[in-house]
């Protein structure tokens, strides 16, 4: 992706577009000579531990500070229906 100099444990700042986390920023921390190239997320949908899949984008560094910027990627992505689509669900749970 770029000529970013991380070390393991180094932490960067995760910066995500898109999705549910669009504008949001995590603090991560390296597990190797790199940053991630995916990051997967996770956030209680209808009471489901659900998914969301960023790719990263773009990243730089600024001295000693580095910064990564993931896009979602539905594909990759659980499925999550739109609040338009959700419907009346206090009868029951309609999801399989």
């Amino acid at each position: 992706m770029s000529d970013i100099t991380i070390s393991e444990g180094d932490e960067y700042t995760a910066i995500f577009h898109g999705g549910p986390f669009d504008g949001t920023t995590d603090t991560r921390t390296a597990t190797g000579d790199a940053v991630d190239d995916e990051v997967t997320v996770y956030a209680d949908v209808e009471g489901l531990q659900t998914a969301f899949t960023y790719k990263a984008t773009k990243s730089r560094q600024v001295l000693d500070q580095t910064s990564v910027e993931y896009e979602y990627d539905a594909a990759d992505s659980d499925p999550v229906d739109d609040l338009q689509d959700r419907g009346d669900r206090s009868g029951g749970f309609d999801r399989e």
